[in-house]
């Protein structure tokens, strides 16, 4: 018995020592006028942040938190998300039913328009955008090379490969795409032939479950990080979709912001888009496992 009790404490301690943790801190934030309406960020390196104004149309680009360019463009307005895609940008335009992609002297040189189209969310696999369409209540996959639609998944509902505004898209490792569902309070996980693989999360106030799940990104395409619109937290996961911690400061204090939209992760800088403050905030993370 003292043998099985002295195994027993030594693999928790040493599954303690491993437990996930990741700490932020801030580099630097952007904080815009009443005017305004900061909808997504596009992370340049960790001292160069593009932030995408959908209320004026404008793309400005912010180093160490002083602009140093900026674009407004008509067309622009009222938009939900602005994503790098090697040399261009993919735009959701809800007010244009479309999936634009904008040329680095933001121009439109290619649109897929669809009847009807409510995009907030985009990410590219193998020449194909998925994309978050909100009001449809799907998942749309676009081909880029001919800038139709593919195939789509999802209508409303509670069960597999249904959805209840599905907000934010992100791909693991695996090549599984992710999907915030802001009213079904969850992560649903389908492949990239828009099959269903896993949820992750339910409603609730508890960890790992969610009140408004909004933004979400990996880190290094394992970690899964959600934003919640109404908590103000950040909670991240590992890599088998289980809870793993709340994103805290350097001391150790829970994060929380007023009300998240999209988040975005490149290598261990974080951005983060708060609608309610109208502040966008980059960070460091720090992982400690």
């Amino acid at each position: 018995m003292k043998i099985l009790l002295a195994a027993v404490i030594i693999f928790s301690a040493i599954t303690q020592g491993h437990a996930l943790e990741f700490s932020a801190s801030l580099l630097y934030k952007v904080t815009s006028g009443k005017q305004t309406t900061p909808a997504d960020v596009v992370i340049e390196s960790s001292d160069t942040a593009g932030v995408y104004d959908a209320f004026n149309g404008s793309y400005t680009v912010y180093k160490n938190g002083s602009a140093v360019s900026s674009v407004k463009k008509e067309f622009l307005k009222g938009g939900n998300c602005f994503v790098r895609n090697g040399n261009y940008y993919l735009f959701c335009n809800s007010k244009g039913h479309s999936l634009d992609m904008i040329s680095s002297k933001f121009e439109v040189y290619s649109s897929a328009k669809l009847a009807v189209f409510d995009p907030t969310d985009v990410v590219v696999s193998s020449g194909y955008a998925y994309v978050a369409d909100n009001d449809n209540h799907r998942i749309v996959k676009i081909d880029l090379a001919e800038a139709k639609e593919a195939a789509s998944a999802g209508r409303y509902g509670k069960e597999r490969l249904q959805f209840w505004y599905p907000y934010a898209v992100a791909f693991n490792q695996s090549g599984q795409l992710l999907v915030s569902e802001v009213l079904n309070t969850r992560i649903q996980k389908i492949t990239k032939e828009l099959k269903f693989y896993e949820f992750i999360g339910g409603w609730g106030i508890n960890q790992g479950q969610f009140y408004r799940p909004t933004g979400i990104a990996l880190h290094k395409g394992v970690n899964l990080f959600v934003a919640d619109g109404y908590t103000g937290l950040i909670q991240y996961f590992d890599k088998d979709g289980k809870f793993a911690g709340v994103l805290t400061d350097a001391s150790g204090k829970k994060l929380r912001f007023g009300s998240v939209t999209h988040i975005r992760i490149n290598g261990n800088t974080l951005a983060v888009v708060d609608a309610f403050e109208k502040t966008v905030f980059i960070f460091q993370l720090k992982e400690k496992n």
